[in-house]
């Protein structure tokens, strides 16, 4: 009879490895939902729901009419590279200068990369899950998926003590990790401040944070059932084999 020798660190090792594959796919998991959440925010619909709901045009000195197809222009412009140019005047007032112009170019550069970014994420998985399920590895995908979720609601929950200490603090720091200083600051009284205030992007915040705290609930429900399904699957082979 002979007997096969186990090396010491074999387990640990095994432990280790499976560790940080589950760590890599919960950020890649994270990276999706944190990702699709932000492009969501950029549909037609957010930007005109949230103009009216928000009352932008009392502060902003615009009909509803004008600031509702103002800002369309505006997500138009930083959502697609194909858009019209912004205008430098609106009925006969100033609109958006070249230092504005320059911002908004910057911001579709961002959200650009973004929609890439969460392309990349969105292939990966869906390779990931497939090897998965073919190597029977469903409690990695799981485990995968409930590290996502962890690290979204984390997120959330460090962004949203941020916002109500401080958001003005949070928005400059945010900015700053992607657009150079000077470059993202306007005057009170510049239109796309007035069409865009504080109070905006407040609420964009906030629906941010619901989107991914809905996009991790997703992730935890997928995870759940795919336990389910994994615990059918297993029954009925070994009710065939009987």
């Amino acid at each position: 009879m002979s007997v096969t020798a186990t090396e010491p660190g074999s387990s640990a090792d095994s432990r280790l490895k499976r560790r940080v594959e589950i760590g890599l796919a919960g950020c890649v998991w994270a990276a999706l939902v944190i990702g699709s959440a932000v492009l969501a925010l950029t549909f037609p619909v957010y930007t005109s729901a949230a103009s009216q709901a928000l009352g932008v045009s009392q502060s902003a000195g615009l009909p509803p009419t004008d600031v509702l197809a103002i800002s369309a222009q505006v997500r138009s412009f930083v959502a697609d590279r194909e858009s019209d140019p912004l205008p430098s005047t609106w009925r006969g007032q100033p609109a958006f200068d070249a230092s504005a112009v320059s911002h908004l170019v910057d911001v579709r550069t961002v959200l650009a990369g973004a929609r890439f970014a969460t392309g990349i994420a969105a292939l990966l998985l869906a390779a990931y899950t497939a090897f998965c399920v073919m190597r029977g590895r469903i409690d990695r995908l799981r485990a995968g998926m409930r590290a996502g979720a962890l690290l979204c609601g984390l997120l959330v929950v460090v962004a949203g003590v941020a916002a109500v200490s401080d958001f003005s603090s949070l928005f400059a720091g945010f900015h700053s990790l992607f657009f150079k200083s000077g470059t993202w600051t306007f005057p009170v009284d510049s239109l796309l401040i007035r069409l865009f205030p504080e109070r905006f992007w407040i609420a964009s915040g906030a629906a941010w944070a619901l989107l991914v705290i809905v996009g991790a609930s997703a992730l935890l429900l997928a995870s759940r059932m795919s336990r389910s399904t994994q615990a059918r699957f297993f029954a009925s082979r070994t009710a065939n084999n009987v």
